[in-house]
């Protein structure tokens, strides 16, 4: 993760888990994916469009947003990731 961008929330989950799945927001409205593929291909890291986050993470990540933050991150979060 890159140290001059102002991070907004991270999202920490378990894929199956084993691998990780996470999502971190930044102030600037890019989204950084940190994901395990398989056991020898791990700590992967790409900036990431709305777009290419399914339906069903962006359900997961947006009922942890709204367990986890206040009302103002969590409709951040939401434009962000184009939730309706």
């Amino acid at each position: 993760m890159e140290e001059n961008k102002k991070h907004i929330w991270a999202y920490l989950s378990m894929k199956k888990g084993t691998y990780d799945n996470d999502y971190y927001f930044y102030e600037d409205g890019t989204i950084l994916h940190h994901y395990d593929h398989t056991m020898k291909d791990y700590n992967i890291e790409s900036y990431v469009s709305p777009a290419s986050i399914s339906d069903f993470d962006k359900e997961k990540i947006m009922a942890q947003c709204k367990s986890e933050c206040p009302n103002d991150i969590v409709e951040k979060i939401k434009s962000m990731l184009e939730y309706e």
